[in-house]
């Protein structure tokens, strides 16, 4: 016989699976930054934009490219502009847990090694007025490994070897001498492999909702390989010492296949059962973005820019999951269980982010800049909802670095931290629930949350890159 009223907690069970990669690149699993150089500045890059990095933080300032810029010289100045970077991206993350039955776990910690990520990109002139550039690039994300027997294992086992890549190619162009206007086209693609561990506790029985004889490791992968969109950017000079930017970046409907695969429990109600099917389709959306900056020049060879960024996270409302023949059969006395649709609320908040950037060069004649930031960033995810896929809180980051021209040479480096503030969910505010794939929730309520406790993570970052003039 097939259980239809199961199909309903099977696709729960199925939908917070998949559901796990869309919301790893949420707010907390990222930073705001990317590149060397702008996240010296400490992100504050869109007033200030003027190299080929700036088409991930405002596209206008590509049009700083076209020409010869102010200040170099003919002789190393090319017709074209590439960027090569990478930055070393470790995040920490310690969790201590509160079980549901309101008993203290100890701590586990991630153990997954940092990552290397680049940023490249080339520009091409156009003639005085525009720029054409192509670039990918990655978000800065550090992702989680913990065991698998762990006391987290019900939110996250591992996703450490999951990556998500950002194709753009955009266009600068001045319109006169003071205003300077800029778009990209995107194709955000990602590969994600995620492991967590749901619990085969069934209706028809009677178990302790943690009992690792009823522990089902799930794997799910999903590949996305064309979820397009953009960005618009412009910059207005109001003045010599004075320059405005904006931009925004669109949200990003990502959409894709996914498969699953279960390890059934070790207990005997699944002696004979078995998984068939593996594949489903998720969807969900990225947030837009919209940046808003000042930058100020007190000397021609000193900028300070001030920079406000809005994550719009509150479009972050649900996953939509949609299993393809996918179900359990031949559980003793109680037939099939299908997996059907799914949408599974978020409810994520806005998130907000000031920075502020310095940019300089201390002696006129020597072609050293010095570069520093700092920046707050507010939360996206809820206490509700949080838990160690995404350790999310509020962020402050502090970065240094430095730059040296040699001819048609631009060398970048830098430093930085991120400290998150700790946070802590209390049983009578965490709701995300133990994933329960055979227990149908109309049937008999289950309440058990899994992400009762204390988090603590922070970052470090370290960076090089060059930008060559050919």
């Amino acid at each position: 016989m097939k259980h239809r009223s199961s199909g309903r907690g099977a696709a729960l069970a199925a939908a917070a699976l998949v559901l796990a990669p869309a919301t790893a690149w949420a707010g907390g699993m990222t930073l705001h930054t990317r590149g060397v150089r702008p996240t010296a500045r400490g992100g504050a890059f869109v007033a200030g934009a003027d190299d080929v990095g700036a088409m991930w933080f405002n596209p206008a300032g590509l049009a700083h490219l076209a020409g010869t810029p102010d200040g170099v010289d003919d002789d190393d100045r090319g017709s074209t502009e590439v960027l090569v970077d990478a930055t070393f991206v470790q995040q920490s993350g310690e969790y201590d847990r509160i079980d549901s039955g309101g008993n203290p776990q100890g701590t586990v910690s991630n153990e997954a090694a940092g990552l290397p990520i680049p940023t490249m990109a080339a520009g091409f002139d156009l003639g005085d007025q525009g720029v054409l550039a192509v670039g990918v690039g990655a978000p800065f994300a550090g992702l989680m490994k913990f065991p698998e027997d762990g006391a987290q294992r019900y939110s996250l086992v591992d996703m450490s070897q999951s990556l998500i890549v950002q194709l753009m190619v955009g266009v600068g162009w001045k319109l006169g001498d003071h205003i300077r206007i800029g778009a990209t086209v995107q194709d955000w693609v990602q590969s994600l492999t995620q492991r967590v561990v749901v619990s085969g506790c069934p209706g028809q029985t009677l178990c302790a909702p943690e009992n690792p004889e009823f522990d089902s490791l799930v794997e799910v992968s999903q590949n996305d390989f064309f979820n397009p969109s953009g960005s618009l950017g412009v910059q207005l000079d109001a003045g010599d010492k004075v320059t405005f930017g904006a931009a925004f970046q669109a949200p990003i409907k990502m959409s894709g296949g996914a498969t699953l695969r279960t390890r059934l429990p070790s207990s005997g109600f699944y002696q004979g059962a078995s998984v068939v099917g593996e594949d489903a389709t998720v969807s969900y959306t990225l947030p837009a973005t919209m940046r808003l900056a000042v930058e100020i020049k007190p000397t021609p060879q000193w900028r300070v820019e001030l920079a406000g960024d809005v994550e719009l996270w509150s479009e972050h409302k649900e996953i939509r999951i949609v299993p393809k023949d996918v179900r359990i059969e031949n559980a003793a006395g109680v037939g099939t269980y299908e997996l059907g649709p799914m949408a599974v609320p978020r409810n994520f908040d806005n998130s907000y982010a000031v920075s502020l950037g310095v940019e300089g060069q201390p002696v006129k004649l020597l072609p050293l800049r010095i570069l520093a930031g700092y920046t707050f960033e507010t939360a996206a995810a809820p206490d509700a909802y949080l838990s160690v896929l995404t350790f999310d809180g509020q962020k402050h980051m502090g970065t240094l670095g430095a730059g040296y021209r040699i001819g048609r040479y631009t060398f970048d480096a830098m430093v930085g931290v991120v400290k998150v503030a700790d946070r802590t969910v209390t049983p009578d505010v965490g709701v995300s629930p133990q994933l329960t794939p055979v227990r149908d929730p109309t049937d008999e309520p289950l309440e058990v949350y899994v992400n009762w406790g204390t988090y603590r993570t922070s970052w470090l970052m370290a960076g090089a890159g060059v930008r060559v003039d050919l």
